[in-house]
């Protein structure tokens, strides 16, 4: 089952981590814009949508019917949607540096930064490093894969309060240790757990939203109109505050929630063929545009040499167009094959037809 707002709410949140990356680069630093400021808060959104977007597709499966059967055709299904292309990027940027076409390389290649992308677990805490840098986001989350049932199991128990208050509070540990580059949220380093925890708790949390969608009282807070328009001001609200980034990510349990209900406004807004669009590439834009934005400072900087300026606007607007155009092409050519190719092995190798994959709002 495909919800409509909940894939294009991806492409939004994949958006603003573009429009937030841009101006990283010196060479684009004038196009700094504040609106975008704090989108690195939109990885938690993707951490929550992750583990609501799982519990659509999987609960009933892995959570109701356990076992190492449905359990280990859980785990191949995501790593068939999320390895491919984490694969291949990995690929691409140790081409990158090893021809040093950013001019700027600061990953080692050493034998623990190779194995442990090769299998997507470099953010795991032992100070190994991403060879994409946004991959380290996709490493925690594998993580959370493989704990998917535990958590599942606690979120529709009598201690989901429990776990709701300990997501809340590792939002907060991860917060308030001092490693947000950005802002209090924005950790991603390699050398501590505390990356592995942000996303292990905004993951929790969208099981426990997927939970309250069954509520009658949730619904009637957030379905319909008022729901999703109430939703989005709290996150406005949460946003003017300063260095309240968890304020921010638990304001976004509600979004996802509202989205869940599908409603006019919501399908409007994030159901459109344009963002719905954007939703179905969002892995792609998340992986592939630190490349292209580095590729195009580097162009941008030769053209300055050569006395061409004045024209750095164009450049920005090139490096979106080749972003989407790469990533549309990176969907059909990379996600959507390698997905189909690891199911077809997995029908090769494994005696019994696997179960149904449910496709869910990703």
């Amino acid at each position: 089952m495909r919800i409509a707002p909940l894939t294009g709410l991806r492409g939004i949140a994949a958006i603003a981590v573009l429009l937030y990356h841009i101006p990283h680069s010196p060479a684009f630093s004038a196009f700094h814009l504040t609106l975008f400021s704090r989108a690195y808060l939109a990885v938690d959104l993707f951490f929550i949508l992750s583990g609501f977007v799982i519990s659509i597709g999987y609960y009933e499966r892995v959570v109701k019917h356990p076992g190492w059967s449905s359990y280990g055709d859980f785990l191949l299904n995501r790593m068939a949607r999320v390895w491919p292309l984490h694969f291949i990027v990995a690929l691409v940027f140790l081409l990158r540096i090893l021809v040093n076409v950013s001019g700027d390389q600061p990953v080692a290649l050493t034998s623990a930064n190779l194995f442990t992308n090769f299998f997507m677990i470099e953010s795991w805490g032992w100070g190994t490093q991403a060879l994409a840098g946004n991959s380290w986001s996709v490493s925690t989350e594998l993580l959370a894969y493989l704990a998917y049932p535990l958590v599942a199991v606690i979120a529709f128990s009598r201690a989901a309060w429990g776990q709701a208050i300990a997501a809340l509070v590792l939002l907060i540990l991860v917060a308030t240790y001092g490693h947000g580059a950005q802002g209090p949220l924005d950790v991603n380093d390699g050398d501590s757990i505390l990356p592995v925890l942000r996303c292990l708790a905004g993951f929790s949390l969208g099981v426990i939203a997927y939970r309250l969608v069954r509520h009658p009282l949730c619904e009637r807070l957030l379905g319909g109109e008022h729901g999703f328009i109430g939703s989005c001001l709290l996150i406005a609200a949460a946003l003017l505050i300063p260095g309240a980034d968890v304020l921010v990510a638990l304001a976004f349990v509600p979004l996802v929630i509202a989205c869940y209900y599908n409603g006019q406004t919501a399908r409007r807004l994030l159901a459109n063929p344009v963002v719905f669009h954007l939703g179905l590439i969002s892995y792609s834009i998340y992986l592939w545009h630190p490349l292209v934005r580095d590729i195009f400072a580097r162009t941008m900087g030769i053209a300055h040499r050569h006395g061409v300026v004045g024209f750095d606007w164009a450049f920005v607007g090139a490096l979106l167009i080749a972003t989407w155009l790469i990533c549309w092409a990176s969907y059909l050519l990379i996600e959507v094959p390698g997905h189909r190719a690891i199911k077809k092995l997995e029908r090769r190798v494994v005696p019994r037809p696997p179960l149904p994959f449910q496709q869910a709002a990703e």
